[in-house]
């Protein structure tokens, strides 16, 4: 019922970036107490995110493994090259239903488990998202992700939303909860009420901004309602080593910035994703690691009036990840500048 996200949506929480080895502890310490089912990366973003999930899927860390990307055959043959389960995203403006969807088509025929996730709900009706549930079902998804991208959506609308999806496209459905208005446990919670089969969560409800909903909070509901059985103790293991590495990482100052609402983090982008679509995500800040895109470096590099050229550009951004990956850490504007300087 619980979907651990630590190790890829913990990754965009702002100041925050893991090594292979700090990914393969936390993912052991989150399986033993109890957590079954984890997206753990992002593989087609660097080659240590293919290593970290060709790992843990070889260890047998979780029972059910996954890996993120988009829409692409590109993205879906690097999942797929893992061993681990596809985990695929729309895109945040669909231009093209009949193309992603003969691509979550392809994705099936691979016969591994395919779970598909909408994004940014809140830009269609309910019936859109039902039209569309259909067709994500309809071409062999066997989970849908419900995500509520922005964190805006009210939680009486979201189980609404939920349980008419769930009533009329029969599907098994996963819901992801964003907390920059502080509504992911409740909205969690009205998810589940309403019908959701899988909740994703993170350790602290690490993730893009101000974070997804906490494991430990939804865990000890659940194994209040006698739903689950986590092993709250072992789970607290793995909030003390996270606990270590944020401070380490990002500062005790983190846990100021996180809160909703009132939390800076609420006004940064770490994913590539999200930072090429500045109509939708309007922060202006950024968190720099191995999901970074070009988009984000081109706007970093256009505020300090720099310009590379495509070649260079590929490359700084292949240094960037290269940097992060290695040691566990974001890298800053004025490092990224650097790094720049030295290609022109």
């Amino acid at each position: 019922m619980i979907s651990d996200d630590t190790l890829r949506e913990g990754m965009q929480a702002p100041g925050i970036a893991f090594t292979v080895n700090e990914k393969i502890k936390l993912a052991t310490m989150i399986s033993d107490a109890g957590i079954k089912k984890a997206l753990v990366s992002y593989p087609s973003a660097h080659e240590s995110e293919k290593y970290v999930t060709q790992e843990i899927v070889k260890r047998g860390i979780f029972k059910d493994v996954y890996g993120l990307g988009r829409t692409l055959k590109s993205d879906i043959d690097e999942i797929y090259s893992t061993g681990a389960n596809i985990s695929l995203h729309l895109p945040f403006i669909i231009k093209d239903i009949n193309t992603i969807l003969e691509n979550i088509r392809y994705a099936s025929r691979l016969c591994r488990k395919l779970e598909v996730a909408l994004v940014d709900i809140d830009q269609y009706t309910i019936n859109d998202l039902i039209k569309i549930s259909r067709l994500i079902h309809d071409s062999g998804a066997d989970i849908i992700q419900i995500p509520d991208t922005k964190g805006i959506t009210e939680p009486n609308k979201y189980g609404t939303i939920i349980k008419r999806i769930k009533n009329e496209v029969k599907t098994s459905l996963e819901i992801h909860c964003h907390n920059d208005y502080g509504y992911s446990i409740v909205n969690a919670i009205e998810g589940l009420k309403n019908g959701a089969d899988y909740v994703d969560a993170s350790v602290f409800g690490l993730g893009e901004r101000n974070g997804i909903t906490d494991i430990a909070v939804i865990s000890n509901y659940l194994n209040n309602l006698g739903k689950t059985s986590i092993n709250m103790e072992k789970l607290k293991t793995a909030y003390n080593f996270m606990h270590d590495l944020i401070t380490e990482k990002a500062g005790q100052q983190f846990f100021y910035h996180n809160i909703p609402v009132f939390g800076k983090n609420i006004n940064y982008n770490t994913a590539g994703t999200h930072a090429s679509y500045g109509n939708i995500f309007t922060g202006t800040d950024y968190s720099v690691n191995v999901y970074t895109g070009k988009a984000m470096i081109r706007n970093i590099l256009a505020i300090n009036n720099l310009n590379l050229s495509d070649e260079n550009l590929n490359l700084l951004i292949k240094k960037i990840k290269d940097l992060s990956s290695d040691t566990g850490m974001m890298l800053s504007a004025e490092e990224i500048i650097k790094l720049a300087g030295d290609l022109n």
